[in-house]
């Protein structure tokens, strides 16, 4: 077996002056750290706004009528309500299918006389 031959190395040596220079390197790294103080009061300045603005501007209940109407509505085209839950829910729900009545066929007055009823014979 033959044997390998790794060079020598030569003994490590610092550059002339680290140790005693090293000390004030760390200090000057330390001390110019960003001051983000500011930031703090740029939060509660933020916070007081959104708050302020919550308190001076409230939502009126029209809004958040016509933000349920839009959930709703959200639930029914993504097939999770179907319209049976939707009347199930309601208090009257022959208001709603009447309101939809009058939507979907305007002149439906027109078309249908009230005081004709239609049965069919089996």
């Amino acid at each position: 077996m033959m044997k390998q031959q790794f060079p020598k190395l030569k003994p490590f040596t610092s550059p002339e002056g680290y140790f005693e220079s090293l000390p004030d390197q760390i200090l000057h790294k330390l001390e110019s750290k960003p001051d983000y103080s500011w930031v703090k009061w740029a939060a509660a300045i933020l916070v007081f706004l959104s708050v302020g603005t919550y308190f001076f501007y409230p939502s009126s209940p029209e809004n958040e009528l016509l933000a349920l109407e839009e959930e709703v509505n959200l639930y029914i085209e993504s097939n999770y309500w179907t319209a049976e839950d939707v009347l199930g829910m309601s208090e009257n729900p022959e208001e709603i299918l009447d309101d939809i009545l009058e939507e979907e066929i305007p002149y439906a007055d027109l078309l249908w006389d009230q005081e004709t009823e239609i049965t069919l014979d089996q």
